[in-house]
């Protein structure tokens, strides 16, 4: 693979959660640099795995509302013993 050496200007905001992460992340491997994990992430951002992400993610807030509608829901009124009974 080659490398190609440009300049783009990130914002601190970027930058301090570039370091955050790095310094912070118990699974950080030391030896892959800043470089890569900016390249990664361009990479996975624009490779359209975040439109799925997205996509998922709307079904998972969809189902969550149904369940809490479906469990928030009043139940149907039962039926007393007499009309069950009768089939009314």
């Amino acid at each position: 693979m080659s490398k190609v050496i440009k300049a783009f200007s990130l914002d601190r905001r970027t930058v301090d959660i570039l370091e955050d992460y790095c310094k912070q992340s118990d699974n950080w491997d030391k030896t892959i640099s800043r470089s890569k994990v900016v390249n990664d992430a361009i990479v996975w951002f624009l490779s359209g795995d975040v439109a799925e992400l997205v996509h998922s993610n709307e079904q998972l807030l969809d189902n969550f509302q149904r369940v809490l509608k479906d469990r928030d829901a009043p139940a149907a009124p039962a039926k007393s013993w007499w009309r069950q009974i009768l089939g009314f």
